[in-house]
């Protein structure tokens, strides 16, 4: 068989081949010069990813977990870093796809411009117990308590790493930490100095481009400007026909680092954004034939500024000050939204008594907003300031020097709906040997109530009646008395560097969860406004199930030889939820986050060689099973890469992303009727070259 690169990215392309044909094609390859006979040029690494070797993978320097420095291996939680290089070598094109590599992660693309990311279930376009950050500033929105993927972005290359927190994180970063937290981190500006630029294109990526200029300011001042615009094709519906989501996005954005001094530094960053996005909402009237179809063009624009200033007093002592405004706009026919948030925060971390690591900080959160209503989706008060106080305290303490260490904190928060809130946790980090870890922990975390239900309504479907009104409308109606959703989590870890050349992670997790969000029905009432009169059925937010999850999360990474990676990850899910007892009546459902809208395998596998004279030949899978209550079937993605670098400024490479499936849909509306239509994901190709100078 003809093994160069260039003809079996060739074949495998268009060919319709199953996945034992796939690795049969490219395990063998790989082994065929993984040998001590192979070319000396195999060896030679063109990439950050396979310059790190498994102990040093085992030692990479992480700060979400305790919110300070700290090696990977000694981290209590259930950790997965994401580095640059591998988003590089995965031929991503965005943020979300770059997710798909971290287990225990949910990752399901809704339409070209939507998607539902979840950790550990509750996933859904609304998934809302996941807290993600980019370089420290939190971007979920309390109208839903979720992410707007579409508008999360940067120059890729200028990501350092993403880390990636299964479990609770509550206790240090407070609201919406309950099942995960996404601490996105780019690159300082001293290492993307140069000119970097990008471009590139392919079916569905009708066009990108991504510039950005870093220099020096004097001999401690550094900074970096950027500019990049994607323009991406519309996704196909179930039977074939083009889906009206296409969308474009431009982006700007500037970070300057100032090393003012050996104990000082100073960072100010900014971005701005603004794009175009189409969709189809389908939204109910009280007029035959009763649903509109409305094709809508989404305008989303904001930016952000932020500032850190990071004091050491010593290698065990600092604090942190951190200050940063954001403004979000989005427009759409169903609804428009203006939001302004300002946040501070404080950290100081001390020693005392030599085997006590104290952090504790205090931060203040005030959110704006100015809603436009329509007949679909409404707020009242359409104006509204959502305010957090918090604190918090955490004490890692070392009972056995470099074997045990027991770390105890808790958060203490106020906010505007619930008053205070209380987010302890507790985690024990055992050391065996060197080589291996044992971790457990029990955190409680809390999601706050949002904007939607404390004061939204949604209108989701009319139809005729037999009697007098002669319409009925069911809605679904806000509840002011809606509490904070509560989890306790414990968790059980084990980390090892197995083998010079073979780590694994290994994690698993029950949670119990109270006042989930439900809905419940009420009374019907007749309504007169607006016109006709129609008969309400009416449904309430309310906090009416309880439940429980579990699994295990398993991640290895091998490095077979020196130009050859292997990496897998296997997710196994359980979900139970139940309508709490209290109910005031039978009424009561579970709501959009039912367990078998979550998969309960996933499983995911990747291969990354440097083929002689700089080539490289990167794979991808990922299964996925199927979603029951949402009638999504399992599907495989199969995604390759073949990278080029000829000189060291100049890299060309070609990507296909869902290479053996025309295509196959992810996500599905959770009701009938749905405002929110999505579109099956297709295969795709791009070609990509990029100039570092």
């Amino acid at each position: 068989m003809d093994r160069h690169p260039l003809r079996i990215f060739h074949q495998l392309a268009r060919s319709n081949v199953t996945l034992p044909i796939l690795l049969a094609l490219l395990i063998p390859a790989g082994a065929a010069r993984a040998g001590s006979d192979a070319p000396p040029e195999a060896d030679r690494l063109v990439g950050g990813a396979l310059e790190l070797s498994i102990e040093e993978l085992m030692n990479m320097e992480i700060t979400s977990v305790s919110k300070k420095e700290q090696k990977l291996s000694q981290a209590a939680a259930a950790v997965f870093v994401i580095t640059g290089e591998d988003i590089r070598r995965g031929g991503f094109r965005s943020i979300p796809e770059a997710l798909r590599l971290a287990p225990g992660l949910e990752v399901a693309q809704v339409d070209a411009n939507k998607w539902a990311i979840s950790a550990r279930g509750f996933n859904g376009l609304f998934a809302n117990k996941l807290l993600v950050l980019i370089d420290g500033r939190t971007v979920y929105t309390p109208l839903f308590g979720g992410v707007f993927w579409d508008v999360q972005d940067t120059v890729l290359e200028d990501v350092e790493r993403i880390e990636v927190i299964r479990g609770p994180g509550g206790t240090l970063w407070g609201q919406n930490a309950v099942n995960g937290v996404i601490n996105i981190i780019t690159k300082k500006a001293q290492a993307t100095q140069g000119v970097y630029a990008t471009a590139g294109g392919g079916n569905l990526e009708h066009g990108f481009t991504d510039l950005r200029y870093g220099g020096k300011m004097g001999e401690k001042a550094a900074f970096r400007v950027y500019g990049k615009f994607f323009n991406r094709n519309h996704y196909n519906n179930p039977n074939g026909s083009a889906a009206n989501d296409d969308w474009n996005q431009g982006r700007g954005g500037f970070r300057t680092d100032w090393e003012a001094s050996g104990k000082d530094s100073v960072t100010v960053q900014g971005d701005g954004y603004s794009g175009n996005e189409q969709e189809t909402a389908m939204a109910a009237t009280l007029v035959p034939p009763f649903t509109s179809v409305l094709p809508s063009n989404i305008q989303v624009g904001g930016g952000n500024i932020l500032g850190r200033w990071k004091h050491s007093f010593s290698d065990s002592s600092n604090f942190v000050l951190q200050l940063y405004y954001d403004r979000t706009q989005r427009r759409q026919v169903l609804f428009g939204e203006d939001r302004d948030t300002y946040d501070i925060d404080f950290q100081h971390r001390f020693q005392l008594g030599g085997s006590h690591d104290i952090l504790w900080g205090l931060g203040y959160r005030l959110t704006h907003d100015k809603f436009s209503n329509s007949f679909t989706f409404s707020l009242n008060p359409t104006k509204f300031d959502f305010e957090v106080v918090n604190g918090f305290v955490q004490d890692e303490i070392t009972l056995i020097p470099d074997r045990l260490k027991l770390t105890v904190g808790t958060k203490v928060s106020h906010n505007t709906f619930t008053g205070m809130e209380y987010q302890p946790n507790g985690r024990l980090l055992w050391k065996p040997h060197e080589q291996h870890s044992l971790w457990a922990s029990v955190s409680r975390a809390v999601r706050f109530p949002t904007r939607v239900e404390e004061a939204g309504r949604a209108n989701i479907a009319a139809f005729p009646l037999p009697f007098p009104p002669n319409v009925g409308l069911s809605s679904v109606l806000p509840n002011p008395d809606f509490k904070s959703e509560e989890v306790i989590a414990y968790e059980v870890g084990y980390r090892s560097q197995l083998l010079p050349s073979l780590s694994v992670d290994v994690a698993s997790f029950y949670n119990v969860y109270r006042r989930l969000q439900t809905v419940q029905s009420l009374t019907p009432f007749p309504e007169t406004d607006p016109p006709p009169p129609h008969l309400v059925i009416p449904l309430q937010f309310s906090n009416g199930l309880n439940g429980n999850s579990y699994g295990v999360e398993v991640a290895t990474n091998w490095q077979a030889t020196s130009a050859w990676k292997l990496s897998a990850n296997y997710t196994w899910l359980q979900m139970r939820l139940t309508p709490d007892a209290s109910t005031i009546n039978s009424g009561s459902g579970v709501g959009q986050f039912q367990p078998g809208f979550n998969p309960k395998h996933q499983f995911r596998i990747r291969s990354l060689y440097n083929l002689p004279h700089n080539l490289e030949l990167d794979t991808g899978v990922y299964y996925t099973s199927s979603l029951p209550d949402l009638n999504v079937p399992a599907y495989t993605r199969v995604d390759l890469r073949l990278g080029w670098k000829p000189t060291k400024q100049l890299e060309l490479s070609i990507a296909g992303q869902n290479l053996f499936d025309k295509q196959h849909p992810e996500s599905a509306p959770p009701i009938s009727g749905s405002v929110v239509s999505t579109s099956d994901v297709p295969r795709s190709v791009f070609g990509q070259i990029t100039w570092r100078y």
